[in-house]
């Protein structure tokens, strides 16, 4: 079996190469035809040589690749992740062979039910992995730090304000945000990294995560926080996270974290990190998706 894996580029290459690792008797491409000129150009020669289109990212607009993926009989797999499904609902005509043809996932229940609106009946179906439980830490510090991923010229979309509500109302604690580089004054407790190509020493120190968005699928960096034993402040309702629904609420729970850590609480989520162990551990994620590519 050969799979072609294209959508949100990032993701997109990561999966390729956790599945060529993971198994050898097939072979996996990714390609950037979102962005990158050449890569256009090889998904033109290479989709008539694969078995499977797979996309992070679904649509049912126009799309080069679904379009000659369909035209030489590929499976086209879409799973839908969160801002697509709000985009195709905007959408004033629906492709129906992307609608009818395509074959629908989707990595959690509210997105599934979104997708119902659409006539879409998704199948949960998860690619983001971990190759093995992570020994957990308490960060050394006694002062609550939060780490927030904030994406650079989207930063009211992914919550800024309600962040820097919560940080104002809230000022022992701190605030490091990546992606962004901040959008004018923000308190002093705020710390803005920009784009961070090793979190690792931002995750050791924080012990919570926020993700404070208009609308989400399952966030990558909420599965990577519970993975890493932290507490979650989550704008949806995902097991072993504080479901926050208003800047009120978020607000609430970071002043009811700090009291948490002032009186010995060490704040570990090792709940959390127990669910990610045992659902989306890489042999089970890899195994069941290799398996829906071969139907």
């Amino acid at each position: 079996m050969r799979v072609l894996i294209v959508g949100l580029p990032l993701f997109a290459k990561r999966l390729k190469e956790d599945l060529s690792s993971f198994d050898k008797e097939n072979t996996y491409y990714s390609l950037d035809t979102y962005y990158n000129k050449w890569d256009k150009i090889k998904s033109f020669f290479l989709i008539p040589r694969v078995d499977v289109v797979y996309s992070i990212n679904g649509t049912l607009g126009k799309s080069r690749v679904f379009d000659r993926a369909f035209k030489f009989n590929k499976k086209v797999m879409l799973t839908w992740v969160g801002t697509d499904v709000t985009k195709s609902k905007k959408l004033e005509n629906i492709n129906q062979q992307y609608l009818k043809q395509a074959h629908h996932y989707c990595e959690v229940s509210w997105i599934q039910e979104e997708l119902k609106e659409l006539n879409i009946d998704a199948k949960i179906l998860n690619f983001f992995n971990f190759k093995e439980a992570k020994e957990i830490h308490s960060p050394e510090s006694k002062e609550l730090s939060i780490l927030c991923y904030i994406s650079k010229n989207r930063e009211k979309y992914y919550g800024w304000d309600a962040v820097m509500v919560a940080a104002r109302q809230n000022p022992e604690v701190q605030f490091n945000i990546v992606g962004t580089d901040g959008l004018g004054d923000q308190p002093e407790n705020v710390h803005c990294h920009g784009w961070v190509e090793d979190m690792n020493p931002l995750f050791n120190e924080a012990h919570c995560a926020i993700r404070y968005v208009e609308h989400d699928g399952l966030s990558g960096f909420v599965l990577e926080s519970l993975y890493r034993g932290k507490q979650v402040l989550y704008s949806e309702p995902l097991d072993h996270c504080r479901y926050v629904k208003n800047v009120d609420e978020l607000s609430e729970q970071v002043k009811s974290m700090n009291e948490e850590l002032k009186t010995g609480e060490e704040l570990i989520n090792r709940e959390g990190a127990k669910f990610i162990d045992e659902n989306f551990n890489r042999d089970k994620i890899l195994s069941e998706l290799i398996e829906e590519m071969k139907l």
